[in-house]
């Protein structure tokens, strides 16, 4: 929407060259795998460049090397761009962030580099400081 001519193959080439398209240019989408689709969208969301971008579970369900793929495209990203990204997957924060904030039932309840959240665990792990913080009482209920 909005691009036309130049500026739009100009954007498309710009997009398929960060996200790594080049290969599947011309497939359908139903005929890519699940870590190229996930390019394809956010090429999609990255088309008219905008200054801030908000993914949801970016690395969800694809294997370890297209996580690895999407975690280095995010982090090259970020050098430009503000990136924000919600995961409960906790490795991902370690690989592709550079500020971590932990949010628990509405309410912020940590804010940092993930390398200053790890220090604040007595293990030096981030999953056990998100541990400590937040409430499991939902894990209790459940049982």
């Amino acid at each position: 929407r909005g691009l036309r001519g130049e500026g739009r193959r100009s954007a498309i080439r710009r997009v398929v060259e960060l996200c790594h398209l080049e290969n599947v240019l011309g497939q359908a989408i139903d005929t890519l795998s699940k870590g190229f689709r996930h390019r394809t969208c956010l090429a999609q969301a990255l088309i008219h460049d905008p200054e801030v971008l908000i993914l949801d579970e970016p690395t969800d369900g694809l294997d370890p090397n297209q996580k690895h793929e999407v975690r280095t495209l995010i982090r090259e990203m970020g050098e430009n761009k503000a990136i924000i990204f919600s995961t409960h997957i906790l490795e991902e924060v370690e690989a592709a962030c550079t500020r971590a904030i932990i949010i628990d039932r509405g309410r912020i309840v940590a804010n940092g580099t993930p390398q200053e959240l790890k220090a604040r665990a007595a293990t030096g792990k981030l999953e056990d400081f998100f541990r400590s913080i937040t409430r499991s009482d939902t894990v209790a209920e459940a049982a």
